[in-house]
């Protein structure tokens, strides 16, 4: 979230967090968005919830359902103002979260439209 706010896909704790397909999604869109000139602002509201581990014994991997709220974090022109009118929503998510030698890493994800939860 800190990452959105100045578009830095270069900023440390992404990699920390996230590997795999997650990490190349959000790098994307913050380069994106520092191309767009816009940043994230505002508050993102997450519940995430375990739903699954495998295996059971020692897992090395976690399923994770969200409902991702971003009615309030939202596109603006890092100018100032709104970039564009659209309100977020509430988003079915869900993410796979890896255990890796360093830690816990999302590896991939998936964020469905608004309205869905």
């Amino acid at each position: 979230m800190e990452a959105g706010k100045v578009s830095d896909p270069d900023a440390p704790d992404l990699r920390k967090y996230a590997s795999g397909q997650a990490l190349r999604l959000i790098v994307n869109a913050l380069y994106t968005n520092r191309e767009q000139k816009e940043v994230i602002l505002g508050q993102l509201v997450i519940d995430p919830k375990v739903t699954a581990v495998t295996p059971a014994v020692d897992p090395a991997e976690a399923t994770i359902l969200d409902c991702v709220n971003d009615e309030k974090w939202l596109e603006h022109k890092a100018s100032g103002g709104l970039a564009n009118d659209e309100a977020g929503g509430r988003h079915r998510t869900t993410a796979t979260v890896d255990r890796t030698a360093e830690g816990w890493r999302v590896s991939s994800f998936l964020l469905e439209e608004a309205g869905t939860c």
